[in-house]
C-alpha cells in the first residue's frame, strides 16, 4: 500500500505544482512538479501495476534520501533551490519519507 500511497500523493502534488509556485510551506516549480513529483509518481504506479511495489519502495527510499542529503550539503543545496525550488523543510520531509520507505522495505521483504 505504501507504493500506491506515495505514487498517488506525488501525482496529486505534481498536478497542483504545475499551476502554483507554493504548496503549503513548500516551494515548487514546473520542473520539480514534472520531474520529481509526476514522473516518479507515474513510475510508481507502473511498478505497482506489475506487482513490483517492493522495488519501487526501495528505489524511492534511496532517491529520497539522496535528494535530502544533496539539499543539506552547502554546495548543492543552493543549486537544488534554484533549479527545483527545494528548501530545508522539503529536505527534511524527503529524509523522513526516505527512511520510512527503506524501513518498510526492510520489514516487508519476501
Amino acid at each position: 500500500m505504501w507504493a500506491w500511497a506515495v505514487s498517488g500523493f506525488l501525482v496529486l502534488v505534481g498536478m497542483i505544482g504545475l499551476f502554483t509556485d507554493q504548496i503549503g510551506p513548500l516551494p515548487t516549480n514546473r520542473l520539480h512538479a514534472l520531474g520529481l513529483n509526476l514522473g516518479v509518481g507515474l513510475v510508481g504506479f507502473a511498478f505497482a501495476r506489475f506487482s513490483r511495489e517492493d522495488v519501487f519502495v526501495l528505489l524511492a527510499g534511496i532517491g529520497m534520501i539522496v535528494m535530502a542529503v544533496l539539499g543539506y550539503l552547502p554546495g548543492t543545496g543552493e543549486h537544488l533551490y534554484a533549479w527545483l525550488h527545494m528548501n530545508r523543510a522539503e529536505s527534511a520531509i524527503e529524509l523522513g519519507t526516505g527512511v520510512l520507505s527503506l524501513g518498510l522495505w526492510a520489514t516487508q521483504r519476501r
